[in-house]
Formats: structure tokens, C-alpha cells, sequence
């Protein structure tokens, strides 16, 4: 039935200098199984190759060849053994038929799709072994293990009365056993009102209201558990910290959970004690720390130090303990363990717009030991370079507010023109939480402009000075900041500025960009995508504003029929010279083949005003496309090709893009 070979499960220790050292060989297996067998038995072959062969030790190994083949589907293997001199222990194995788990059916009507049935009944089989196999080895104890993870996966999503037996196991000529089962769910399980002991009925009257969303939901697994933790998170908010929660369940038509609650102490937090750092002055950790000293001890609290001394960068790990030292009174213990604080990072790639692209930076992310950040950056491509120096301080002014100072320059190359740039800037970020952020920031650049296309009129003034200030709000309800599946991204930003050189003047800019990702319920994980951005920028004087402050629209993150800024007014060179006021908005279809590559089809539509009054939305850009995405560590590789759905003279049929990161 099978083609023999000889496999040697040799294991000759050469750490030994005796020559007493058994050797083990098996006949009788054909080459993959000689190859399973090898891994397995390898622990057991190291102790008896350490041993003169024996007969006990003859009768072990083939005792234990004989059991990891019973595992492996060959219940009625027989292994013998010999001792042929020289220390040999020789095993020779008849393997029989295999059986293998075939076909999982069921006699009842029960709606569990047939791939449910395969996944839960193989679940505990596949997780015991070790070697990933393409059929599961059939062992007698293997059915009612199957049926009854079965029956928890159905009572982990309500149905607590479900039962799941085995009717029929049948074994084919071909070592194939087919089983049929009997599955019956029963009744769908609600989460009726619980009942609460160890606390006042004024208590018990505020936590009724707390948990009402529970209530008549499904008794899922997850359900249950997200009502036990609203319990105890709502006597933790209330400084109850170490309240300790009895929960026993009735299992009726409906699963009715019982607290006892005891509540312990409110406790404030008297001192907090710091180790473990060598490379951060102690001085700094007051900044994050001292807001505690004094207060009712939080564990969301704790949670957020701990958190926002993580991401600064100087921490492997932050441990905050307490420990009780009086009735109603604490101490915090922290400890902190430090990463290195230094760090070099290059990178490159390639874009449609800017080409090869080539960087390095050099971070510190302790500096002078104060927990800043300081970072001088270079980059080149075909479009320019680039060069910057930034120091961010995490708590300025002893508060959880980030501030940043940059120092830059950069010289790059655009169609009809090129531009040479450098400035400073300070920025000041708030996070109000994880989701809103706030960003003002101030700053002073020299632009110097020459033209290599346009003409002086189009170019506008081209050496001048730039003071501007912002704000810019950020609403980030996604699930992911690299590669997002769902929810809402939306950022504001107002600018005011003034320049002075060639010309005199000032302006006022706005901008809003927005997008809504949703996660469609079916088997693929296929999503929607839809976006609209808009902005304008307003000039006290519109002849007098420079190229470099106008607005580009077209490329990979808005009209994807156009290539990067193309789209609008364009020089009497045919280069694009921007406009006032611009909007648009796509919708877009993602269908993933597999958890790394996507295919999408999408629809954008916009356009670009030369003067921001001519602002409307009758008779906008159209264009249609397809792409296909890579999802990266960094992000997702984007391939996309846009059609030009309503093309004018002068304008393409359409423009391919590649770019790497989650479009807005």
C-alpha cells in the first residue's frame, strides 16, 4: 500500500565521547509520515541516544512510535522491535489503514452553515497538534469532542440549551469516517434584569440605569461579559477601585446574573514612589504624575500615565502598582523600564508624482534626558530635497499640551516652475482624547520662486516673506490610523497670512477634508468608502498672490483622471497654475481577495475655480476607475488608473497612480 523507506531517527550525540550511544531506526513508513515522525519522537530519541540500547529502552521507543501513530489515524499499527548488536534499536512498523475525519453532517434542520460545523468540530483536533495536515487523523475519542465544542460555540452566542450528540460514525473502505451529528440549539437565551445584593436600594436603583443597554439583549458570551464589566466599571468610576463582584447566573428562558457586591474602600493617593530610571531625570516623571497625588485612586487614571509615558518613546514598559497604607489611603508605586532612546531609520520608494523617493532621520526620543523628542530629518527625490530639524516637549508649560519647533528647508521642482523654501515654525498640539485633537501653530518662511514656463504673470510675486497662523481640528473615529476599515476621519483648518517683498498682501484660507469608511456585513469584509473635501484660499488682492499659495487639485487623493495637480487653469505652457476655491468627492468600492491584497472601483468627481466666487457644483469633473492595494505594515500600497468620464479638449483620458498610505 505504501512505498517503504528506511528512515533513520538517529540522534548521535556528539557532545558524548562514549561510544555507548543507541541509534534508533524505523522501517516501514513511507517519506512524509518518516518526516512527522522525525519531529515528534525527537525529544524522546535525544534521551535514549544519550544510552547503550536496551530492552526496556527497545520497548519504550517502540511504544512511543506506536501512540504518536494511533495520533496520526493509524489505529491498528503494530510496532516491534529488535536488537541487532552495535547498539542499534531497530523498529519496524506496520501501519494499516488511516482513517481521517470525512465528511460532518447533521440529521436535524439546524441553520449552523455547513462551514460552522466543519470549524468547531476540527477546532480542538487542530489545536492539539502540532503539524498543520490536510486531512484531520481520525481518533474514537475525536466525535464527542466535536459535537460538544459544537455545542459551546452555540451557547457562547445564546443558545445555552443547546445540545449536540453524536448519531453515526461510519467508516469507509477508503479510511474515510464520515459522522453525523444531531444539533439542537434550542431557545435563543435573553439577558433578563439581574439582581443585586450587598449594596442600598439607592444604589441599586443608579446601577439599573447604567446597565439598561444590556438588558433583553442576546445572552452572548460577549454580551454577559460586557455586563459584568459595566458593573464593575461603574464602582470604579465612582473610586470603588478594589470592589470585588460575586456573579452567579440562572440559566431559565432567560440568563438572569446575580451580583454580591462589596465595595471596599474609597481610597486618595498619598505618595508615589519611582524606579528603574537611569536615563530620565526623576523630575520629569512629575509632569505626568503629579496631577494624582491628592485624588480618589482611578485605575483609568493610572491607565492614562501609564499610556502617555509609552508614547514618548523612552519606555519598554511602565508599571504603576498601588499598595494600601492606611484605611483610605495609598501608595503608587513606578516602575519603569527604559528603551534605547537613540535611533537611525532610512527609507525609500517610488510615486507617481514625486518618483524615487530616499530619506534618513535620526531621532532622540529622550533628549538631555527630559523625555523631548529631537529629530533631524533629510530626504531627496526627483522632485527636490529636503531638510529638518524639530524638538517637541510632550508637557509644555507642566501641562498635556505638545509643543513643537521646526526649523526647515526644501527645494522643489514643479511643472513650470521651482520653488526654494525655508522657515521656522511653532506648533502647539492638544489631545483631548483619543479621537480629537487640536493643533495652532505660527510660522515664518522666505519663498523664493523662479519660473521655467510660466510667465511673471502667471508666476506672481516670486521672492517674498510668509507669516501665517492656523488652527486645524481633527475628528479621527476610525479604527486604524494605517490601514482603516470603518468609521468617520474629519479635519478643519483656518489660516491667516500676510507676504511682503515683490508684493504686499494677506489672506485668509480655509479647508475641510472628510471621509466615512463602512464595513458591509458579508463573508469578504468588502467596505465603502466616501469622501468630500473642499476649501478655498481668499486674497485681499488676487493678482498679487504667489503660485505657491494657490490651490492644485487632481492625483491620487482627489480626481483620479488627472494627474498630480493637473486639474483646472492651465499656463499658456500648459502647466497648471492652480486656483481659489476647489472641491470633491469620490465613493469607493473595496473588495479584499485576502487579508493582504484588495481590488476597488471607484467614483470621483470635482472641480477647481480660478477665482473662489465662481464656486459651484454644476458641471463638475467625472471620472471612474479601478485599483488594486497591497496592504503594507506601513499603510496600503495603492495601484489606480482613472477614466476621464466627461473629457474636454486639452484635457487626458485618464491617469495611473501609485502611492503608499490610507487616503484620507
Amino acid at each position: 500500500m505504501f512505498k517503504f523507506f528506511t528512515l533513520t531517527l538517529t540522534l548521535i550525540c556528539s557532545l558524548l565521547s562514549t561510544a555507548h550511544a543507541a541509534q534508533v531506526r524505523v522501517l516501514g513508513l513511507n517519506q512524509d509520515l518518516s518526516q512527522i515522525m522525525a519531529s515528534l519522537m525527537k525529544p524522546r530519541l535525544e534521551f535514549i541516544g544519550k544510552r547503550p540500547a536496551t530492552e526496556w529502552r527497545a520497548d519504550d521507543a517502540a511504544f512511543f512510535l506506536r501512540e504518536l501513530l494511533k495520533k496520526e489515524g493509524y489505529s491498528e499499527s503494530n510496532v516491534t522491535w529488535e536488537l541487532p548488536g552495535n547498539d542499534l534499536i531497530l523498529l519496524k512498523a506496520e501501519l494499516g489503514t488511516r482513517y481521517v475525519l470525512g465528511n460532518i453532517s447533521t440529521i436535524s434542520n439546524d441553520p449552523l452553515s455547513q462551514d460552522l460545523i466543519n470549524k468547531y468540530f476540527s477546532e480542538i483536533i487542530e489545536e492539539g497538534s502540532l503539524i498543520k495536515r490536510k486531512k484531520n487523523p481520525y481518533l474514537k475519542d475525536y466525535p464527542p469532542q466535536g459535537a460538544a465544542n459544537i455545542a459551546n460555540h452555540l451557547k457562547s452566542i445564546g443558545y445555552w440549551d443547546a445540545t449536540v450528540s453524536v448519531v453515526n460514525v461510519q467508516k469507509q473502505s477508503n479510511g474515510q469516517v464520515n459522522i453525523k451529528l444531531n444539533i439542537q440549539r434550542g431557545k435563543m437565551h435573553d439577558i433578563a434584569s439581574p439582581t443585586f445584593t450587598g449594596i442600598t436600594p439607592d444604589q441599586i436603583t443608579k446601577i439599573r440605569q447604567e446597565i439598561t443597554p444590556f438588558i433583553d439583549k442576546p445572552a452572548t458570551s460577549k454580551n454577559l461579559s460586557s455586563l459584568k464589566n459595566a458593573v464593575h466599571q461603574y464602582y470604579r468610576d465612582l473610586g470603588y477601585q478594589f470592589v470585588k463582584l460575586k456573579v452567579s447566573s440562572i440559566n431559565t428562558s432567560a440568563i438572569e446574573i446575580s451580583f454580591n457586591i462589596k465595595t471596599d474602600n474609597i481610597y486618595r493617593i498619598r505618595k508615589i514612589n519611582l524606579t528603574g530610571n537611569k536615563l530620565t531625570r526623576s523630575s520629569r516623571f512629575k509632569r505626568y504624575t503629579s496631577p494624582l497625588k491628592g485624588e480618589t485612586y482611578r485605575e483609568s487614571d493610572i491607565n492614562e500615565v501609564s499610556k502617555k509615558l509609552l508614547l514618548t518613546g523612552a519606555f519598554e514598559s511602565v508599571r504603576i502598582t498601588p499598595h494600601k497604607i492606611s484605611a483610605n489611603e495609598l501608595e503608587l508605586n513606578l516602575e519603569v523600564s527604559e528603551a534605547k532612546p537613540r535611533f537611525i531609520r532610512a527609507y525609500g520608494g517610488v510615486a507617481s508624482f514625486d518618483g524615487f523617493v530616499l530619506g534618513a532621520a535620526y531621532t532622540n526620543q529622550n533628549f538631555l534626558r527630559k523625555l523631548q523628542t529631537y529629530t533631524i530629518q533629510s530626504e531627496i527625490s526627483s522632485r527636490g530635497l529636503l531638510g529638518e530639524i524639530s524638538l517637541t516637549e510632550p508637557y509644555f508649560g507642566g501641562i498635556p499640551l505638545s509643543q513643537t519647533t521646526r526649523i526647515y528647508a526644501l527645494q522643489r521642482r514643479f511643472d513650470g516652475y521651482r520653488k526654494n523654501q525655508s522657515g521656522f515654525e511653532l506648533a502647539f498640539k492638544w489631545n483631548f482624547s483619543d479621537s480629537i485633537t487640536s493643533r495652532l501653530y505660527a510660522s515664518l518662511d522666505y519663498i523664493s520662486l523662479e519660473a521655467s514656463g510660466l510667465t511673471a504673470a502667471e508666476l506672481g510675486p516670486n521672492d517674498y516673506l510668509n507669516i501665517k497662523y492656523g488652527y486645524e481640528h481633527t475628528l479621527d473615529l476610525r479604527d486604524s490610523p494605517v490601514l482603516p476599515t470603518k468609521g468617520l476621519h474629519a479635519r478643519g483648518l483656518l489660516e491667516y497670512g500676510t507676504i511682503s517683498g515683490d508684493a504686499t498682501n494677506s489672506y485668509f484660507r480655509a479647508n475641510l477634508n472628510t471621509s466615512y469608511r463602512h464595513q458591509l456585513n458579508n463573508s469578504n469584509n468588502s467596505r465603502l468608502i466616501f469622501r468630500f473635501n473642499t476649501g478655498a484660499v481668499l486674497p485681499s488682492d488676487a493678482d498679487d498672490l504667489p503660485i505657491d499659495l494657490r490651490i492644485f487639485s487632481g492625483g491620487s487623493d482627489s480626481i483620479r483622471s488627472f494627474g498630480e495637480r493637473e486639474l483646472g487653469p492651465l499656463s499658456a505652457s500648459n502647466d497648471p497654475i492652480g486656483g481659489e476655491a476647489y472641491w470633491n468627492a469620490s465613493a469607493e468600492y473595496i473588495h479584499p481577495f485576502n487579508d493582504l491584497i484588495s481590488a476597488s472601483v471607484f467614483y470621483d468627481t470635482g472641480n477647481l475655480f480660478s477665482d473662489a466666487e465662481s464656486y459651484s457644483f454644476s458641471d463638475p469633473t467625472q471620472s471612474l476607475g479601478l485599483g488594486l492595494r497591497i496592504d503594507l505594515p506601513v499603510g496600503p500600497a495603492r495601484f489606480e488608473y482613472g477614466y476621464n468620464l466627461n473629457r474636454e479638449s486639452g484635457e487626458p483620458r485618464g491617469a495611473f497612480h501609485f502611492a503608499i498610505g490610507a487616503k484620507f
